[in-house]
């Protein structure tokens, strides 16, 4: 153990212990990047985990959508190379010359194309399974499960994190004590990070809480055969002010469907199957509801409820301790509808392999305060989409947080965006590239994008066909379809 003040890898690095609390995405990543920098990785979470893919009880929100994003998947193939061969042989959906995703936005149904690369798809519980499984094979990596993180250990001064006081959950109250030169608090949502730097001696961080009070409703469903459509799965999106109904289908292993339907601003979709059927009927778009009228459900349908969007700002407290970070969703838990988390999560473990390798080249006594200020930066963007999003909507409660300046002018500048990318396969594209994180935000101002946006609504403006804003475009799914649809005969009919 390095002596008090030397920063990390400022001695004989290939001898160390890092210790990772939580066992989900995040924390997985994380231990996957620690493993090239530390002889040993502790993994200690709460739950128990399954010996086959399945939910548990410690993520309960895998019952519902999760969606990985183009940037998250690459990072993941770079960290686990192979993983997505994996995946393919053991069951998740594939396929080719397919629209991967249909996007029906506020402004109707985005313009999309068939792509002739593969798109992969399977649940977050399936990928969680199989890169914890490629972890655990790792020469000096150890779970420690059902047990949880009670305080950190400390110097006697509280400068530095010297390791964790652990509990096994449902046992009795022996506190177990263990020791790392590094702790990473990766636990999630409910991190006690702030509570333990209080105890500590340390300020709390500064938040920011947007309560945008999101529910939703899920179900597994058999993917019909011969089902008429391009697209492999679909999105629809609410429209605000008066439609708070969202709704999606994702492809997942075994030739099934994850349906979610969600809703804004406390719009809770039901749990019972005929106010589920009649929630997508609602929806701004009838495709998954003509899809899932005539597909065989396999599980019962299940709520959740997420209140609020949070943002830690760690990297604004003016002391912080050494060898010890935080990350993941103990940073920045986002609504989990726009489908950022596990890209995000991602992104994270890129920033802390950058991190580490930059410190063992020049070690800094700061690494900590830097790495929680790259953290920051790498939440940045998904946090201005999702709240950006979430304050269309009436209702919406802030704490900590003010909406940014010249909000409604990028709302209606997105508008636009939305309204060009319906028939302009351009900026369709420059869009799916934002929501993918593959580029940031500010890509949609580029000049590019720019001219077309413009030169599209003057052109709906002063055209033979003015736009018409209460025109949903076209559906997701064609005429044909859904009169094949509809003379199929159903499992449902409402």
């Amino acid at each position: 153990m390095a002596t008090n003040n030397q920063p990390l890898f400022s001695h004989t690095w290939t001898k160390g212990h890092a210790i990772v609390i939580g066992g989900s995405i995040a924390g997985i990543l994380a231990a996957q990047v620690l493993s090239d920098y530390f002889a040993r990785v502790t993994v200690i979470d709460r739950d128990t985990f399954p010996d086959a893919p399945a939910h548990r009880k410690g993520a309960p929100q895998s019952h519902h959508a999760h969606g990985l994003l183009i940037r998250g998947h690459m990072i993941i193939e770079q960290l686990f190379p192979g993983i997505t061969a994996e995946l393919r042989a053991n069951g998740a959906s594939s396929a080719r010359n397919v629209v991967p995703l249909a996007l029906v936005s506020p402004a109707g149904k985005l313009r999309s194309e068939k792509v002739n690369d593969e798109f992969i798809a399977f649940s977050r519980y399936f990928m969680e399974w199989h890169i914890r499984q490629r972890l655990a094979k790792q020469e000096g990596v150890r779970f420690i499960t059902n047990c949880e993180v009670t305080e950190l250990l400390t110097t006697a001064d509280r400068q530095r994190v010297t390791g964790i006081c652990m509990r096994q959950r449902g046992a009795d109250d022996r506190i177990e004590t263990l020791q790392a030169d590094l702790v990473v608090d990766a636990s999630g949502r409910h991190s006690k990070t702030p509570e333990w730097l209080v105890r500590m001696g340390y300020a709390a961080p500064p938040e920011e809480n947007i309560n945008s009070d999101i529910g939703y409703a899920s179900r597994f469903y058999a993917r019909p055969a011969d089902f008429p459509a391009e697209w492999e799965g679909i999105i629809i999106n609410g429209r605000p002010p008066h439609n708070p109904r969202a709704g999606l289908i994702l492809p997942i292993e075994h030739n099934r469907w994850h349906v979610t339907m969600g809703g804004f601003a406390g719009h809770y979709p039901p749990t019972d199957e005929a106010g589920f059927l009649q929630w997508a009927r609602d929806l701004a778009d009838p495709s998954i509801y003509e899809a899932i009228r005539v597909a065989e459900p396999i599980t019962p349908i299940r709520g959740y409820r997420t209140p609020e969007n949070r943002l830690r700002h760690f990297e604004r407290l003016d002391r912080w301790p050494q060898r010890f970070i935080a990350m993941g969703d103990s940073v920045c838990a986002f609504n989990p509808i726009y489908g950022q988390g596990m890209t995000t999560s991602a992104l994270g473990a890129l920033a802390l392999d950058e991190s580490l390798h930059q410190q063992l080249l020049r070690p800094r006594s700061d690494f900590e305060r830097q790495f929680q200020r790259r953290i920051a930066q790498t939440v940045a963007a998904p946090w201005l989409i999702a709240t950006g999003e979430d304050l269309r909507w009436e209702g919406i409660r802030l704490r900590g947080a003010r909406p940014r300046l010249g909000l409604r002018l990028l709302h209606n500048y997105m508008n636009l965006v939305l309204q060009q990318a319906r028939e302009d396969l351009v900026v369709s594209q420059a869009y799916a590239n934002v929501l993918h994180m593959l580029d940031t935000p500010e890509s949609l101002m580029h000049p590019r994008v720019l001219i077309r946006v413009f030169a599209g609504t003057l052109g709906r403006l002063f055209g033979n066909a003015p736009s018409n804003p209460n025109d949903p475009g076209p559906f997701a799914l064609s005429p044909e379809a859904i009169a094949n649809l509809q003379a199929r005969k159903g499992f449902h009919n409402v």
